[in-house]
């Protein structure tokens, strides 16, 4: 089982990096998840810093839509996700390190009763 983790970003702060370090740092294999960020409205200047971030780690995607917005974001990052399930967090969340493992543990035992 494979997950998607969706966060739409508004000229986002320093804060995403923390997101996004809570999310690397998952006990969930990295090779079962993704991480695509997707910065909605204006791509300057965070466009070329959050791709350095994104180059020194596999599995993190950056996508850009010119139309701001929570909703259509996320919906952006469904369409390009290859994900079983998707899982959304905002661009100032820190997660815990066990979070998209208990994501998965949950979903799965949710389909077996």
């Amino acid at each position: 089982m494979k997950v998607s983790v969706i966060i739409p970003s508004y000229r986002p702060g320093n804060y995403v990096y923390e997101c996004l370090d809570s999310l690397m740092n998952q006990s969930l294999d990295a090779l079962r998840f993704e991480v695509i960020v997707v910065l909605n409205g204006t791509r300057d200047p965070y466009w070329e810093q959050l791709s350095r971030y994104a180059k020194r780690h596999g599995n993190i995607r950056l996508l850009h839509e010119a139309v701001a917005g929570v909703s259509n974001a996320r919906n952006v990052g469904m369409k390009h996700a290859w994900g079983d399930f998707f899982a959304f967090v905002d661009d100032d969340d820190v997660v815990s390190s066990n979070y998209l493992e208990a994501v998965s543990y949950t979903h799965l035992r949710a389909h077996e009763t």
